[in-house]
């Protein structure tokens, strides 16, 4: 088995000469057999070892002996030992989470607090096909079923090769013991389960079964790694353009729209809502994705809008630049020449300076506002001019309101009434707009 792990680290380039590692020893058998492989080849690999062991405040007496145990086979074995002790009920509660989420959480913190080079973790090929299968029946795609990664950042997985049933045969070659976990016997853990249930019988009509599963996970994490650096590339030279999204082969269009979630959203959809955002990708819509992220199709892009911070606010207006929660208000006073020379932003909005009798205040939109269009001579709110406007609704709250004394006078993207609008008479005026319009149009 020693040979397998060393072609599983060479393989997948696991450590350099020189590097620390942490490793992760609960003293059942994996991760016996794990440190004792790794105690024989790291002369050989130029390695330094910790022993990295958790206490999880569960199986009382269990846990003391699991404990014990690491402690004598380290000090056995020449490796440095460091011990952790949480309380993962307790966190578990605090945190909101499940018992085996909490316990998998804090081992990972545990092991990364000790500042090493890589995290070495003892999961086996047995564990990597339990994970395929436990995917498989969640409905996963190619890379749920490609099993557990060898390398996953400094996370290396060295036994990765290695069957439930090697290791067992590793450990006796070498005349050593390991403790057994109680609770690796109850089938009310989904992994439990699967093992005895699924992968045994399975492992009986065909005793290659665990070695076929293997190579093909390892064909499709290859296949998937090849998508994945074509949907990059595509991403790099055409980013979120909704049609051209539309136009690719279904298998490389959901993968295009799984990175993109991934680089937006940190967070990948489930199938389900891949295949409703790909529906909308040429009609417009939007949808909502795990964790409640909205995705829209708006104006031939695929966006991920993020709602604008709702804080109040009202100030004097004056020139100058004033920083808005959707962007920068520029104000500025203007000539009659510079103003009918001037290419109007969409977003803009202009006075008669001289015809000003009252304080002007910016303020963010409130409930019911409603003013008088003189472009279009009617009444309207601000709620249709925006939607008119085409102001994405996570932006509509904090979109500015201009008032003369208590009276709402205009918003950007509109005209105002009477003697404020600017006319042929007009000597200087007020011109204020959206500075970098987010639509990215302007009108003459």
């Amino acid at each position: 088995m020693e040979q397998k792990v060393l072609q599983t680290i060479q393989k997948y380039r696991m450590f350099a000469a020189g590097e620390s590692v942490a490793v992760a020893v609960s003293g059942g058998k994996d991760s016996t057999a794990l440190l004792l492989a790794l105690v024989h080849l790291r002369r050989q690999l130029d390695l330094r070892l910790i022993a990295v062991h958790v206490h999880h405040g569960i199986r009382a007496g269990e846990a003391e002996r699991d404990e014990a145990f690491v402690q004598q086979l380290c000090a056995a074995l020449g490796v440095p030992f460091r011990g952790f002790h949480f309380d993962v009920p307790q966190l578990a509660k605090a945190r909101g989470i499940g018992l085996e989420e909490c316990g998998r959480q804090l081992r990972y913190e545990a092991l990364e607090s000790i500042g090493a080079d890589k995290i070495a973790t003892a999961h086996t090929l047995s564990d990597s096909i339990e994970t395929m299968l436990f995917h498989l029946s969640r409905g996963s795609g190619a890379k749920g079923l490609s099993g557990i990664p060898p390398v996953r950042g400094n996370i290396v997985r060295p036994l990765i090769a290695c069957t439930s049933d090697e290791v067992v045969a590793y450990l006796a070659e070498q005349h050593q013991a390991f403790v057994e976990d109680s609770t690796n016997k109850e089938d009310i853990y989904a992994r439990n389960a699967l093992r005895h249930r699924v992968v045994e019988p399975l492992k009986a009509l065909n005793p290659a079964f665990e070695a076929n599963a293997g190579k093909a996970m390892e064909i499709l994490a290859a296949q998937q790694a090849y998508m994945e650096a074509q949907a990059q590339s595509f991403l790099a030279q055409n980013g979120a353009d909704a049609a051209k999204i539309a136009a690719l082969p279904q298998a490389l269009q959901s993968q295009v729209l799984r990175c993109l979630c991934a680089q937006h959203l940190g967070t990948v959809p489930e199938y389900r809502h891949i295949e409703q955002l790909a529906a909308i990708l040429e009609s417009g819509g939007q949808v909502q994705i795990n964790g409640g992220a909205l995705i829209r199709v708006r104006a031939g892009r695929v966006e991920f809008p993020q709602p604008v911070q709702e804080a109040a606010y009202s100030f004097a207006l004056r020139e100058g630049k004033f920083a808005l929660p959707i962007g920068t208000l520029v104000v500025k006073k203007l000539n009659c020449k510079q103003f009918e020379n001037l290419k109007i932003n969409r977003f803009s909005f202009a006075l008669d300076y001289d015809t000003i009798k009252s304080d002007l205040i910016c303020r963010n939109r409130h409930g019911g506002d409603r003013f008088y269009d003189g472009r279009r001579r009617l009444h309207k709110s601000l709620k249709k001019h925006l939607s008119e406007m085409a102001v994405e609704p996570e932006r509509r709250q904090a979109f500015p309101v201009f008032l003369s004394g208590d009276t709402v006078i205009g918003t950007l993207g509109s005209s105002p009434a009477g003697e404020l609008a600017p006319s042929r008479q007009t000597k200087s005026v007020l011109y204020i707009y959206l500075e970098g319009d987010y639509h990215g149009r302007d009108e003459k």
